[in-house]
């Protein structure tokens, strides 16, 4: 994973020098063009109001812009489970959960589970145990499974996901516009001519959506691609003072 991210910060590096070729802020400050006089507009500057970006390094970049919705976004519950009785191809077995994810839990909710090296398959919750709660603070979950493509023993542990319903709409942006950073999740939001660079706190994921518990509302726009490089042209420009790009004159 570490090298596939290395891989994406230096494509979205060559995206953005080849979006800024030829900056260098000593001679284009004062750049003009000698055919028509016209002076040579500097490209993305940052400031406290956030990335200025002109409309033509925009459709360089292919700058996309869409508007934050509401919709249910489903989310997914996973847990460790360790299978307790197994035989005839099936079996049951049993995990813990907090008592705040308990709520989202009901008997005959699908489950999905796998074991490390094998394939995945499906079963059911049967019971939600809270008999230990006081004693552990979390609640037992009994899960059982028909059967099993490969045999199960005892003993075993699953892997496994439970599809949570959706109980109303949230605050979701697509998946491609969230950014994340070392310092947590962030989006690019359209304020005036601006592009700024936004902390949000992040829920469920699911169907190519996130939900977005704080840091937007619905009708705030945001930039759906190409966060990476706006990311870079940023980085440029807050730690060299400028992010310039050197845009033909009018009429070029």
């Amino acid at each position: 994973m570490k090298q596939n991210n290395f891989y994406i910060v230096i494509l979205a590096a060559a995206l953005v020098g080849a979006a800024l070729t030829g900056c260098n802020p000593k001679t284009t400050s004062s750049a003009s063009s000698a055919e028509t006089g016209e002076a040579v507009v500097l490209g993305p500057k940052y400031s406290k109001k956030g990335l200025l970006v002109p409309e033509e390094t925009r459709l360089s970049l292919g700058v996309r812009v869409v508007e934050v919705t509401e919709q249910k976004v489903s989310a997914t519950l996973e847990l460790s489970l360790r299978v307790y009785q197994s035989g005839d191809g099936g079996g049951r077995a049993s995990g813990t959960v907090t008592p705040e994810q308990a709520k989202s839990l009901h008997a005959g909710q699908a489950v999905e589970m796998k074991s490390a090296d094998g394939p995945s398959f499906t079963g059911k919750v049967t019971r939600l145990n809270d008999e230990l709660e006081k004693a552990t603070g979390t609640i037992e979950v009994l899960v059982e499974f028909p059967s099993a493509p490969q045999p199960v023993n005892a003993g075993a542990f699953l892997q496994a996901r439970v599809a949570l319903d959706a109980a109303a709409d949230v605050v979701s942006i697509p998946s491609a516009a969230l950014l994340q950073c070392s310092d947590g999740h962030s989006v690019f939001t359209v304020s005036g001519e601006h592009l700024v660079r936004t902390p949000v706190k992040v829920g469920a994921t699911s169907g190519g959506f996130v939900e977005i518990k704080d840091g937007l509302y619905a009708g705030d726009q945001v930039v759906l691609q190409p966060v990476m490089s706006l990311w870079m042209t940023e980085l440029a420009a807050v730690k060299g003072g400028q992010a310039c790009c050197v845009q033909p004159a009018k009429g070029k």
